[in-house]
């Protein structure tokens, strides 16, 4: 079991996680979904995930005042990007972030959002099993 979990965790960070760009009405992808909650804009802004810590899934709220591109990414502790949850343009509003960890290991990840003018946010999440 060790071995299964530490050669997924091996191929996990040779290719890290990535979905197109979901919005609301749209197929979520199994592991991660983005929903447009409101599309009232609001300054960029990233939510603490909840809950925190947690063991499958966890949702965070991304906030944008102005249609713009933004990346948002998971990295491990080391600093290693293990997913990426987004990367494209998105409408202002609101939106939630759901990513299910199921196939993460144990231990401290960051939540990193950058939006197309340089301006991150990151926010820590404890995955525990």
């Amino acid at each position: 079991m060790r071995l299964r979990h530490a050669l997924f965790a091996a191929a996990l960070l040779a290719a890290p996680l990535q979905a197109g760009a979901v919005t609301g009405g749209g197929t979520p992808d199994p592991v991660i979904r983005l929903e447009l909650l409101d599309e009232t804009p609001r300054a960029f802004r990233l939510a603490a995930p909840r809950p925190n810590p947690f063991t499958v899934s966890t949702r965070f709220e991304i906030s944008l005042d102005e249609a713009d591109d933004l990346t948002v990414a998971v990295h491990d502790a080391l600093g290693r990007r293990v997913a990426l949850l987004h990367n494209g343009t998105l409408r202002p509003g609101t939106y939630t972030l759901s990513l299910n960890a199921s196939s993460l290991s144990p231990g401290l990840y960051l939540i990193r959002a950058t939006d197309g003018r340089g301006t991150t946010a990151t926010r820590s999440v404890a995955l525990v099993r």
